[in-house]
């Protein structure tokens, strides 16, 4: 048998031909195919399967087409040896006698100082959840392993140090050790981790997981603000950006857009870290099955929903950390809130038990607080109770946008549209980024409803809906929205809409049945006139 092909993921990812040579195809989407396809066991994978990989944003046609596309490159990448690569209408493969990896560890082949896939950015959520999911399942222990305990007793964690800027003027370094700060409170809420600062401590082998360093100069009358967050091993970028804000450099640390930067810094080293850290520690893999977790509750579909769950799930029994509790209670709340459950009460029940033992275990932390509140104000009748966790947990982080967004939609609740719009306007007007920015749209249309701000309302729902197809909440609101707006076409597309996503879905039911979850319409006396409109011509 002549010499098999080589394809290696730890480091760059490469495709060595039997005499050596680098026969790697150029584009990423063609590397992350044929990463997708010899990883499997059978080396054989299904085509839908692969669209929705690497293609999820578009529709079934053009995603066909780029599989299409992306198969000749790779049959040119092999050259005379392109029978290496099959497919037929359902399925495509390699040919298993002709191909090796790195992955077998018995193999030889792997580098045991690279990690997976470095560099290969195929820009998919889908490929990226496939990703961290292979990076993880290679770092558990194998089967004849010694058993450890399952979860983490809360002796390890992550450490973070916020480092002291060494530029500028005493009001400017003062003013980046305080936004530094926030990140790294920000972090320790959303993971097993410990704040501490050394300003001094040189990188060593026991360099801190992550280093914040924040620098803040005044440009004429603008504060300037550069935030870079590193592996505090070897000094790789977790991330990096800047704002600009009008006054002087004190000026900054209360400015909207300084709590966007932080809390879009928190949410991306959550996805990023894993692949910095040794997964073998416990509050590392729950940090990565976090990240997973987050990014299916992103989608917003039953499945996925489903998905979240599990990887949440899994979390907390590896590291038993009360966020992990709340993540689930939320997601469950999403699920009765979007339709996606049978057994209503059984879920309450369940939500329920999540939130009160999420609180018992996480009393300092105020992101699980904001996230109880929320889940608690979406499922519950009292809001007061909710309302006073919410202020608690922007007490201990007020750059927490969670417990923002909460306290908006407990005031609109209880009447108070002034108040409840103030607050959710800040909220967007941080422009946080993250997996679930289109959540920070669908409560801010809530808002704009009760407050009779309906274009507003109509363009943040529009926005929700583009960010997730399966997103049921927002084009509920949006029939309604379209049809006083005299758009009646738009009202009928939702329409249509709502019934492919949502079981036993009717216009009869969303018109009249008092238990639809579309009461903010109702109160805002949008539901009637539309009783009068033939919305299914």
């Amino acid at each position: 048998m002549t010499n098999p092909y080589t394809v290696y993921y730890f480091g760059t990812f490469t495709v060595r031909a039997p005499d050596g040579r680098d026969v790697t195809p150029r584009g990423s989407k063609a590397r992350g195919l044929l990463a997708l396809v010899c990883e499997a066991s059978n080396m054989r994978r299904g085509r839908r399967w692969l669209e929705s990989m690497l293609w999820s944003d578009r529709s079934q046609a053009q995603a066909s087409g780029s599989l299409r596309q992306t198969l000749t490159e790779l049959r040119q990448a092999f050259g005379d040896d392109k029978d290496i690569l099959s497919a037929n209408r359902l399925e495509v493969w390699l040919d298993p006698t002709r191909i090796q990896s790195d992955l077998d560890p018995m193999s030889g082949l792997r580098a045991v100082d690279r990690e997976l896939l470095e560099g290969l950015d195929v820009r998919d959520a889908a490929f990226d959840d496939w990703k961290q999911s292979l990076s993880m399942r290679l770092a558990a222990p194998s089967p004849d392993a010694p058993a450890t305990p399952a979860v983490n007793s809360g002796m390890h964690a992550l450490t973070i140090r916020a480092a002291m800027s060494e530029v500028g003027s005493g009001i400017e370094r003062i003013t980046s050790q305080i936004i530094a700060d926030q990140v790294a409170k920000s972090l320790e809420e959303r993971l097993s981790a410990l704040r501490f600062a050394d300003y001094e401590r040189p990188r060593t082998d026991d360099a801190p997981d992550v280093e914040i360093r924040c620098d803040v100069a005044e440009d004429g009358q603008r504060g300037v603000v550069f935030l870079r967050v590193e592996s505090g091993r070897d000094g790789r970028v977790l991330f990096s950006g800047h704002r600009s804000v009008p006054g002087v450099a004190s000026d900054v640390i209360s400015a909207e857009v300084i709590s966007g930067l932080v809390h879009s810094a928190a949410s991306k080293i959550v996805h990023r870290l894993p692949a910095m850290v040794d997964l073998n520690r416990p509050e590392a893999a729950a940090m990565g099955f976090s990240s997973l977790g987050l990014r299916k509750l992103a989608r917003f579909d039953p499945k996925a929903f489903e998905d979240a769950q599990g990887y949440f799930h899994k979390a907390y029994e590896t590291d038993a950390n009360g966020i992990h509790l709340a993540w689930r209670a939320f997601v469950r709340m999403a699920q009765l809130v979007e339709g996606a459950g049978s057994d209503r009460q059984s879920w309450l029940n369940e939500a329920e038990a999540l939130t009160r033992k999420s609180l018992e275990a996480s009393q300092d932390n105020g992101l699980a607080m904001a996230l109880v509140a929320l889940t608690r104000i979406m499922l519950e009748d009292d809001l007061q109770a909710p309302a006073e966790l919410a202020q608690q947990a922007i007490r201990w982080n007020d750059n927490n946008l969670f417990a923002k967004q909460t306290l908006a939609v407990a005031h609109s609740a209880v009447g108070d549209t002034r108040k409840a719009y103030e607050l959710s306007a800040a909220c967007r007007r941080s422009a946080p980024d993250d997996e679930l920015s289109h959540l920070w749209d669908l409560y801010h249309a809530l808002v704009c409803i009760s407050a009779g701000r309906l274009p507003e309302a109509r363009a943040a729902a529009a926005k929700a809906c583009e960010a997730s197809e399966g997103f049921v909440a927002p084009r509920r609101q949006l029939v309604a929205l379209c049809a006083n707006a005299g758009d009646m076409q738009g009202a009928r597309m939702y329409l249509q809409q709502l019934k492919g996503l949502e079981p036993g879905f009717s216009l009869d039911r969303y018109l009249n049945d008092p238990e639809y979850p579309n009461l903010t319409l109702r109160k805002a006396g949008l539901i009637d006139p539309l009783r009068l409109l033939d919305l299914e011509r």
